[in-house]
């Protein structure tokens, strides 16, 4: 396994592989949950209440893609338990960012200028979450634009649709 390159800020960097694997919500879900404590699929499963053959398949594409750990085996009455943990929880892809006309630097996650992020997840929601979701993001954007503190000028861009039910698989 090649080492992981991890940011200041707590982000892993991942390569295009790694975030095409990313892009499903029951995976984003299921790094959470192995981001709090090594846990087996079976464990997993039972928390996000989702069949164990679904969530075994996904953790093991997202172990393979290098995202997730083994953390222990342990064997109980002759069946190897395998403890998986998350690498990360948050990740920076470096493609992500391509084709935008905003300021980057490969310097603004150390401390250097301009500072530029890309935050991109999927969100496993209800009609009534992703209306909910879409309000309050609204209110924190709208509180962020009466701040008058000054300085300069930053793009915000957030998109929140449904993602067509083929691309899901």
């Amino acid at each position: 396994m090649t080492e992981k390159e991890m940011l200041p800020n707590g982000s892993l960097v991942i390569d295009e592989k790694q975030n095409k694997l990313l892009q499903n919500a029951l995976r984003i879900k299921i790094m959470h949950a192995l981001a709090r404590q090594p846990m087996t699929s079976k464990q997993v499963a039972d928390l996000l209440r989702k069949t164990p053959g679904n969530v075994h398949y996904h953790i093991q594409r997202l172990y393979e893609g290098g995202l997730l750990e083994l953390a222990d085996t342990r064997s109980v009455s002759g069946i190897v338990e395998k403890y998986y943990t998350a690498a990360a929880s948050q990740f920076h892809f470096p493609g992500s960012a391509e084709g935008s006309d905003w300021e980057q630097d490969d310097d603004s996650w150390t401390g250097g200028s301009p500072f530029s992020e890309y935050h991109a997840t999927r969100l496993d929601l209800s009609e009534e979450e992703a209306v909910r979701f879409s309000d309050e993001l609204k209110a924190l954007l709208e509180k962020w634009e009466q701040h008058t503190e000054g300085g300069r000028e930053y793009g915000v861009s957030v998109r929140i649709g449904r993602i067509d039910a083929k691309e899901e698989e």
